[in-house]
């Protein structure tokens, strides 16, 4: 029996930043429709950080500059 493989997309953008005040890089993954972003940390220039620390907030994307967009 085979199954197509269908690829589900949901409009979400792929985008690395960096945040000046905590001075962290971020790989965020950002969903168009619902305007929000998923932000996972990468790196930080002045402290540990771990990969639990992720955040979810509301994001307009267009006033904003990222570093690098990626897939």
């Amino acid at each position: 029996m085979k199954f197509r493989k269908k690829e589900v997309d949901f409009g979400q953008k792929n985008h690395i930043d960096y945040d000046k005040s905590e001075q962290i890089f971020y790989d965020n993954l950002y969903f168009d429709k619902s305007g929000f972003v998923l932000k996972i940390p990468l790196l930080s220039l002045i402290k540990q950080i771990s990969n639990d620390e992720i955040k979810i907030e509301k994001f307009d994307l267009t006033k904003y500059t990222y570093l690098l967009h990626h897939k």
